[in-house]
């Protein structure tokens, strides 16, 4: 049987120098937040950018008015874009809460259940465009994270994509998902006003959004 993969794609970023240090809320690429790596925060972030409605979802919403949809525990996850995205937003984020994103990435897993679909194939899917990806850039507050390269992440184990949307909504068992990309993890920002921009592309001949662009940026009021 002729195999349909599914994929989709988002782009965010976050800034400071990728030099983490002690006044920079920007965490080295190595980090364990409780154990959870940003591998394991990736697989974690996907399932949240999936549970929601479409007239609700974080990811489609164009203002940030949807932002605290599916928001539980002390990391509090931004959205990008699917495709290609410009896309500004406004967010309140409660004190005290670590922030994760994706500068950008990419997921892939089965359109069907157990159809034949390795974790090995979603891992390859996942990674190809991810290593050609260009121009990357992240901001917060003026301050530019240098090299956002470094902070790629990928899945090694498969999850499943639709994990957080209830039984009785969930399309089916989309067992292995693998998500590929460029991870940030901020620790808790001062309360007040910040700015968050990032953006880049992908430069790839794969006909899955091997072209996309995306420029993001959310204004955000910690409170």
């Amino acid at each position: 049987m002729r195999q349909i993969f599914l994929s989709m794609i988002l782009a965010l970023t976050a800034t400071f120098s990728a030099n983490a240090t002690e006044s920079s809320p920007v965490q080295q690429p190595n980090f364990k937040l409780d154990g959870h790596t940003a591998a394991d925060l990736s697989a974690d972030w996907w399932e949240w950018a999936m549970s929601s409605p479409d007239e609700i979802n974080p990811v489609r919403d164009r203002s940030g008015v949807h932002c605290s949809t599916g928001q539980q525990g002390k990391v509090w996850f931004l959205a990008g874009g699917f495709g290609s995205s410009l896309i500004r937003r406004s967010c309140t984020i409660p004190a005290g809460k670590y922030i994760f994103f994706p500068v950008i990435n990419m997921a892939y897993w089965p359109q069907e259940e157990n159809n034949g679909y390795t974790c090995e194939q979603a891992k390859k899917n996942a990674a190809v465009n991810n290593d050609t990806a260009i121009d990357l850039f992240v901001k917060v507050d003026g301050q530019v994270v240098e090299n956002p390269k470094k902070f790629r992440a990928r899945t090694r184990k498969c999850f499943d994509v639709y994990g957080k949307i209830p039984a009785e909504s969930k399309p089916y068992k989309a067992f292995p998902s693998a998500s590929d990309g460029y991870w940030i993890l901020l620790r808790p920002l001062v309360a007040g006003k910040h700015t968050i921009k990032f953006g880049g592309q992908y430069n790839s001949a794969s006909s899955a959004y091997g072209r996309i662009l995306q420029d993001i940026e959310y204004e955000i009021t910690v409170e």
